[in-house]
């Protein structure tokens, strides 16, 4: 017997809301000469950069680093829409770094 038919369906990827989803994850593609000047707890801002990637940028302009993650085209498009997204500083082992993006509190 082959069982009860039908394929198999993956999960549902969870719909990203621009206003209180958060994600978490490590920072790709990290500049360690930047990533030096920074500690756990520090805060980014999320900006987009050229050909449509998502990028930390400091305090001073530096960029950290890219975001790589299911929903950054999601966040890509609420950025477009006029959402600002800030990511903090979760956790450094160099040369990772976690961080968790969401809307900045008011």
């Amino acid at each position: 017997m082959s069982g009860s038919g039908g394929g198999y369906e993956p999960p549902q990827r969870t719909k990203f809301d621009c206003e209180t989803s958060i994600i978490i994850t490590n920072v790709s593609s990290v500049d360690m000469l930047v990533l030096e000047k920074h500690k756990k707890g520090n805060t980014l801002e999320v900006i987009l950069g050229s050909k449509e990637s998502l990028l930390l940028e400091d305090g001073d302009g530096e960029i950290l680093g890219a975001v790589l993650h299911i929903n950054t085209s999601d966040i890509i498009d609420c950025i477009k829409n006029g959402a600002s997204y800030e990511a903090e500083i979760l956790d450094i082992n160099s040369p990772a770094c976690r961080v968790r993006i969401k809307r900045p509190e008011i």
